[in-house]
């Protein structure tokens, strides 16, 4: 819907809930949508691609198993951004992966991305309650080395969090 406000154009959903698919279809019914993430093989080359992967494997109302939880889907995110290339990536969860960030941000990084976080609570926009989201935004700079290594700085992201992300 934000996409929609700012004038950009959504070419393809993936969404495996029923109800939300539902929605999904009846306000974007001409948009592709995929059911399975594990299932989309040869994504197009897109400017942007979101993903707000199930959060039940970090969540503090969740059993929190982590990568063990077969919900954890950062995997297919990345594979997904592999093969589209965007030129920019958001991605959106919630606090309690942020234990777990080091291997997504490599990852990106890996990709040649570089990454800005943000812990964004919905009181920030009126909500009646706190809720916090963690962002991150990625943009592609094709001016790195090919492989990122060299321009990464080695660090345990998740002791030293509170410097790399801004609320």
């Amino acid at each position: 819907l934000a996409a929609r406000w700012a004038g950009i154009e959504t070419v393809a959903f993936c969404e495996i809930d029923p109800f939300c698919r539902q929605v999904l279809r009846k306000h974007w019914p001409d948009v592709l949508k995929y059911m399975d993430i594990r299932h989309v093989t040869n994504p197009d080359h897109v400017d942007i691609m979101t993903a707000g992967f199930p959060c039940q494997p970090f969540s503090i109302a969740g059993s929190k198993k982590g990568k063990d939880d077969d919900r954890y889907l950062w995997p297919e995110v990345i594979r997904l951004i592999r093969k589209s290339k965007p030129n920019w990536f958001i991605g959106e969860n919630v606090p309690g992966i942020i234990p777990m960030l080091d291997p997504i941000i490599k990852d990106l990084e890996d990709e040649g991305y570089q990454w800005q976080a943000f812990l964004i609570p919905a009181s920030a926009i009126g909500a009646p309650h706190k809720r916090e989201r963690l962002w991150i935004v990625a943009n592609r700079d094709r001016k790195r080395c090919h492989n990122g290594i060299d321009n990464r700085q080695e660090r345990p992201f998740h002791i030293d969090w509170q410097r790399h992300i801004e609320t």
